[in-house]
């Protein structure tokens, strides 16, 4: 007779008459599906059950007398990597080798035996069946990361191709609602006030089953109490199963407001910090109502049933995807802050060249911070991916030394710390059934019998964790080498980032209190590729002792365009220096190369506008102009000389202490 089972339990397979042998009670406490067969029914059990189901095959003679030719062609016919494992209970242990059994699924070859060592074969056969299981559950689970992957990396280019603020703001809550099938979300996006003050500003709404009123922004205080502000704070995601039931002794709770005004009912939510990789919080994610299907609207008779709560894979996603938005989002503003200073700088400059070279600046800014996006943002995905690695490496390694420690610890201590491993054990999908049954297993045994379980099962995870993985101290290794090598890529990318804002930024336009050493090797760096990409090595000796007053982002400029000078004018493999020094109420800063100098007859004009000795195309002859009239603004002097051995040094020179141009301290002094 037909009978339906459960594709993801294990089905013991066994003569009729062996229900009513005392050894029956074995496959008691296993989990299994009970298939009875009577005379000649084996063969069609099995083509019933088929390839996929995993099958526990209790093989007596009763079985064997009562199956015929068809049930022992069966038996020979079974697939020998199938998830089948045969348990011999014949009298004769030598007649099982004659059914043509695939040797790789016999499990127990022994006759007649204890029905304790009969169920402890029992349980093994069904670990092994369980492991059948599994390894189907991660073959799909591996093409599904294969899958999310490539959706990451999809996703990661779209957001970084998308400039318009607002529409970048859009796409991220769009892409990331769909992914995880959330009926609605908002976005918060963390900014300062006129006091300095964090606050996050309600920026993005979305809702697909309601017609949302438009979007009126406003400001919340980042703190403990409102969802998106303790999210903000502490950076830990909140999974919220009902909004309406948050534990009172949180310190947050949910504002019911929008669904009082609306009719909205919000059950589940995803609240996620969106964070730089700085591991900063640039912004919060809220995402509400995970849905059974993305295509149902929810309504109040439908919430209940329609509804689910973010399962830990959603939520898994969710961060990724956070990560790779606030990268996205926090170059956009980057780039929209570049955009203004460029914008602002040409409506601001005097003169028409000088406008057009800090243009020219600022493009080529944006364009290396647009360059290095991606990278960045797929950078911080394998971090994030690593870590998740090292969760598990850790448990291993908790798990050996609780079993090579076992003498070292109270009774007492070491069970609990056995029983604690195994509660960390639950979230692991691999393990999640076996230790379900383990569980199960100790509440029937005697206090002084569990540890002995225990130590036997963690043998097991133990042992299977080293034939299906690399050994811990190699995975550890590896895992080591890829965090150092990402985080180094996320330094060096963010160094540079950083440091082409702050090469740029406008609020260093003005006369002020500046580290002129650290401009300068922010001006280094920039140009590290270009003397890379002429093989000229650029060195530095700068011991300026403390904060002097300049004009911090056109003192920058100006090294900039005498250091690209002379990395034009060196051969390959020749040498720039770029050298500053207090010298009694000067400070002086001096750029020096050996390639070919300037000749005699040209000294006196290369600060005048247009003035050039490079090829057609190349240079402009606006540089130098730029520069000297940056120095002049600076009271200060510049001057180019031919080095003894070889080369140009350009010296600079201003004032140690001045006071801001256009004052009156200032005009008094220069008169």
């Amino acid at each position: 007779m037909s009978s339906r089972h459960d594709p993801n339990r294990p089905v013991a397979v066994y003569a009729t008459d062996f229900d009513q042998s005392p050894d029956a009670g074995a496959l008691e406490g296993l989990g299994l599906d009970r298939r009875p067969v009577g005379a000649g029914e084996l063969a069609g059990c099995l083509a019933e059950l088929g390839d996929a189901q995993a099958i526990l095959l209790l093989v007596d003679d009763a079985l064997i007398n009562q199956s015929g030719d068809t049930g022992r062609q069966a038996l020979a016919s079974l697939n020998p990597v199938g998830p089948v494992r045969v348990v011999s209970l014949l009298k004769n242990p030598k007649r099982i080798g004659t059914l043509g059994i695939p040797d790789g699924l016999v499990t127990w070859r022994g006759g007649e035996t204890s029905r304790d060592n009969l169920a402890g074969v029992l349980r093994c056969a069904v670990r092994e069946l369980a492991h059948f299981s599994r390894y189907r559950i991660l073959d799909d689970e591996l093409d599904l990361r294969r899958h999310e992957i490539h959706e990451l990396n999809r996703i990661g280019i779209a957001l970084s191709t998308e400039h318009d603020h607002d529409s970048l703001l859009t796409l991220i809550l769009q892409t990331i609602r769909e992914f995880t099938c959330s009926d609605a979300g908002s976005l918060y996006v963390l900014e300062r006030d006129a006091d300095g003050e964090r606050r996050l500003r309600f920026s993005v709404a979305q809702n697909d089953s309601i017609e949302t009123p438009t979007l009126k922004q406003f400001t919340l205080p980042i703190n403990r109490q409102t969802l998106a502000g303790y999210a903000a704070v502490t950076g830990v995601p909140l999974n919220i199963a009902d909004a309406y039931n948050i534990d009172p002794s949180a310190d947050y709770s949910f504002n019911p407001a929008f669904d009082i005004n609306t009719g909205y009912v919000t059950r589940s939510m995803l609240v996620l910090a969106m964070k730089n990789h700085r591991d900063e919080t640039i912004g919060v994610l809220q995402l509400i109502n995970r849905k059974t299907d993305r295509h149902i609207k929810l309504t109040h008779e439908n919430v209940e049933t329609a509804v689910l709560p973010f399962d830990q894979r959603s939520q898994e996603f969710a961060t990724s995807l956070a990560s790779q938005a606030a990268i996205a989002l926090q170059n956009n503003l980057l780039l929209r802050g570049l955009e203004s200073n460029i914008d602002e700088l040409k409506s601001t400059q005097a003169q028409l060249v000088q406008s057009e070279k800090l243009a020219s600046l600022g493009q080529l800014t944006a364009g290396v911070a647009h360059e290095i996006n991606n990278p960045l943002a797929f950078s911080r995905n394998n971090t994030q991916l690593a870590r998740e690695r090292l969760k598990m490496a850790e448990l291993r390694l908790s798990i050996r030394t609780w079993l090579e420690n076992q003498e070292e610890i109270p009774a007492g201590a070491r069970h609990q710390a056995g029983l604690d491993l195994l509660d960390r054990l639950v979230g692991n999908p691999t393990y999640s059934d076996d230790v379900r049954s383990v569980r199960y297993e100790l509440e029937d045994l005697p206090e002084d019998a569990r540890e002995g379980l225990l130590r036997e099962f963690f043998d097991y995870v133990t042992q299977r964790s080293e034939a299906e993985g690399d050994p811990v101290n190699i995975l550890l290794g590896r895992v080591d080498k890829l965090l150092e090598e990402s985080m180094v890529g996320l330094d060096r990318m963010a160094e540079i980032v950083l440091g082409l804002r702050n090469f740029s930024r406008l609020d260093e336009a003005s006369f002020q209190e500046a580290d002129i050493d650290e401009g300068i090797r922010q001006t280094l760096m920039i140009l590290r590729k270009v003397a890379k990409d002429a093989s000229v090595s650029v060195l530095d000796d700068l011991q300026l002792d403390r904060p002097y007053p300049c004009f911090p982002a056109k003192l920058n400029q100006v090294v900039l365009n005498l250091v690209n000078n002379a990395i034009d004018a060196c051969d390959r493999w020749g040498e720039v220096k770029v050298i500053t020094r207090r010298i009694d109420d000067w400070l002086q800063i001096q750029v020096l190369d050996n390639g070919s100098g300037i000749d005699e007859e040209h000294i006196n004009k290369i600060f005048d506008p247009f003035f050039t000795t490079k090829p057609v195309g190349k240079g402009t002859g606006l540089g130098l102009s730029i520069s000297y009239r940056i120095i002049q603004e600076h009271r200060g002097k510049i001057w180019a000389a031919r080095r003894e051995s070889g080369g140009t040094v350009f010296t600079i020179q201003i004032p140690s202490s001045a006071p801001a141009p256009d004052t009156v301290e200032a005009k008094e002094q220069a008169n």
